[in-house]
């Protein structure tokens, strides 16, 4: 069966291609062995770049942790405090940093949001240290080192010398206190963004001596470093937390004892021990300036430096998504960070020499999801894989180039162990086979059409579009796209403008042209996860329970998703997490991958240096003190 005509119609009066982008000079690959950070005016500096793998510091940092080939979680020894020596980069001191965001905070407080505040909690509080994903590289920051001394007992290192802003001791209380109340808020509340993974392994946060915490787990956990590389486990001070804050409510212990719990989202002073502190937050925006306290970061370490951050002052605007949001204000010159450029913005970024957009692989997501009660029988669920055109759609759909995808993200490369060859062994066209295989699945709800969910976004619906017509034309069948306002991962949430959710076959999810990751692997796998949106896609509106085929897989894989999680071999968790993609892919298990964008843009001004642009995919971006600006 042949490509319908109107697959590749869609691309016409595109203006945008990779080829005709790169050749403008207005993009340099992040992955390149030196990248340019733009024309920027001259400075004393050598060789200014904005290089994403190698920046010049005070010394080189030792302490940069690559995961090892052979453990999960590495150790750093703790360096003793060196003697401050003159700084060769004085330089690169100094100036504003201009960022902007959609809209004002809900809250700062680090254990319940981790929506529009990093501005605040990336700045004015410590987190014990950062990572880099595409990388697998960490970095102490709060924290001087760390061990994990057996699968259950992960010993933490914590930095000499800090204080809060009110000149309170940053010591192991105040940690064990900061990591500990997580769990007490989520009870307590009800409500979180913060991950319950990250905590749900822990039996105790305990302070073993003045600068050494230790955490007690009831279960391994190959993760826990990453996670606590989020904002979450920022420190704050207990005194503060408990004299200024607001009680959210009372927390029951197993063992029958209470504590009152308390929040600050407003952050009072002396909560944290950041390199700066607040000037400005309201409506308009916030404004953080440096804290002239902080402590020295000895030795440097990736993406920090000996005497805190190089930059004086971030000024972050509020500029809502309408009327074409930051752009305006980004090409004007007002800005120094605009973030993801989409495809068709591109031609309005190039050929300015104020202006530096960085490719790097995309990290988006286009999955097709599959109610589990229709699609009970794997036959029918092989048939929706083998029926649609990959190719096609990589042709129709990616512009710039397109990738097969796999269930573990692109951006966590370390962790693939599947290549593009071999991901077209289940991600193939196969019209007569697929045809097959549905007339001889079993339906106990029959099927006669295919209803699928997409977003009002336009790129999703030019994809619901294409896919709808793919099964369309090689099952037989009629086809129909429903509506939503809102993009969905799976059924909850996400009601269609007209009909009933039980009516529904499908749903697309994301347009995969670009995306991010915080380096958890639960992050790709909570798609198919039996407790994640596994759960709500195969416990369909149909049915109170699964039906058994279903119920039995999604124990097999909970188990084999258990496994790997707990595994603390680095090279035999990617053997497990390559058992856990075939598993995925030969059962075509609840979503369905689409190919993805091959790359994705961010745009950044060009006086803005050592800003490692892959960080930028991920929420650790603010975190790296090494940035700087070239004098205007």
């Amino acid at each position: 069966m042949g490509r319908s005509p109107n697959y590749r119609s869609r691309l016409q009066g595109r203006t945008v291609s990779r080829r005709r982008f790169l050749a403008g000079g207005g993009v340099v690959a992040a992955g390149s062995a030196a990248l340019l950070a733009g024309c920027g005016g001259d400075t004393p500096s050598p060789k200014a770049t904005g290089d994403a793998t190698s920046h010049e510091t005070e010394t080189p940092p030792p302490a940069a942790t690559e995961a090892s080939p052979k453990t999960a979680t590495p150790s750093v020894t703790p360096s003793p405090t060196a003697t401050p020596t003159p700084d060769p980069y004085a330089y690169r001191r100094g100036g504003t940093l201009r960022l902007w965001k959609p809209a004002e905070d809900q809250g700062l407080d680090p254990g319940i949001y981790h929506v529009g505040n990093r501005d605040i909690i990336h700045s004015t509080l410590t987190q014990p240290l950062t990572y880099r994903p595409s990388k697998n590289l960490f970095a102490v920051d709060g924290m001087a080192g760390y061990e994990q001394v057996d699968p259950l007992t992960l010993v933490w290192s914590i930095r000499p010398g800090m204080k809060f802003h009110n000149g309170d001791p940053v010591d192991s209380e105040a940690v064990a206190f900061s990591f500990g109340r997580l769990a007490k808020l989520y009870e307590v509340r009800g409500d979180s963004h913060v991950d319950r993974r990250g905590f749900d392994f822990v039996d105790s946060f305990e302070a073993t001596d003045e600068l050494t915490m230790t955490e007690h787990w009831r279960r391994p956990n190959a993760d826990a470093l990453v996670h606590r590389a989020r904002s979450y486990y920022s420190f704050l001070n207990p005194r503060v937390v408990e004299a200024q804050g607001v009680l959210d409510g009372t927390y029951a212990a197993a063992d029958g004892t209470t504590e009152d719990v308390y929040s600050v989202q407003e952050l009072p002073f002396g909560s944290g021990s950041g390199p700066y502190v607040v000037a400005k937050r309201d409506e308009n925006g916030t404004r953080v300036e440096r804290w002239p306290d902080y402590h020295r970061h000895v030795p440097a370490d990736d993406g920090f430096v000996e005497g805190g951050p190089y930059i004086d002052a971030w000024e972050t605007r509020v500029i809502d998504y309408s009327y074409g949001g930051a752009r305006g204000p980004f090409l004007r010159g007002e800005l120094d960070v605009y973030g993801h450029v989409w495809i068709e913005e591109l031609p309005d970024f190039e050929g300015l020499d104020h202006v530096s957009v960085s490719e790097m692989p995309s990290g988006g997501l286009s999955l097709l999801g599959m109610d589990g009660a229709k699609f009970h029988d794997r036959r029918a669920r092989d048939a929706l894989q083998k029926a649609i055109d990959y190719e096609g759609f990589i042709e129709a759909i990616r512009p710039l180039g397109g990738r097969y995808a796999a269930p573990v993200s692109d951006l966590l490369p370390h962790f693939q162990g599947l290549s593009q060859e071999q991901l077209q062994e289940w991600q193939r066209y196969e019209p007569e086979e697929a045809l097959a295989l549905w007339t001889a699945a079993d339906f106990a709800v029959p099927i006669d059409s295919i209803k699928t969910l997409v977003s009002a976004q336009p790129l999703e619906q030019r994809i619901g579009e294409f896919v709808s017509q793919s099964l369309g034309e090689v099952l037989g069948l009629s086809t129909e796209l429903w509506h939503t306002e809102t993009y969905c991962r799976d059924w909850s949430g996400c009601p269609p403008l007209s009909g009933r959710p039980d009516d529904l076959e499908a749903i697309v999810s994301g347009t995969g042209e670009a995306g991010g990751t915080t380096g958890v692997l639960q992050d790709s796998l909570v798609y198919y996860d039996p407790q994640g949106h596994g759960q709500r896609l195969n416990y369909s509106h149909l049915i109170e329970s699964p039906r058994p085929e279903v119920e039995a897989d999604a124990l097999t894989l909970t188990a084999m998703l258990q496994a790997q999680e707990q595994e603390m071999d680095f090279d035999t968790r990617v053997e497990l997490l390559t058992d856990v993609q075939r598993w995925i892919l030969d059962n075509a298990w609840c979503f369905l991958q689409l190919p993805v964008s091959q790359v994705q843009h961010f745009a950044f001004s060009s006086r803005l240096r050592d800003y490692a642009p892959d960080d930028w995919a991920t929420p650790y971006a603010l975190r790296r003190e090494s940035m700087w600006l070239v004098p205007s």
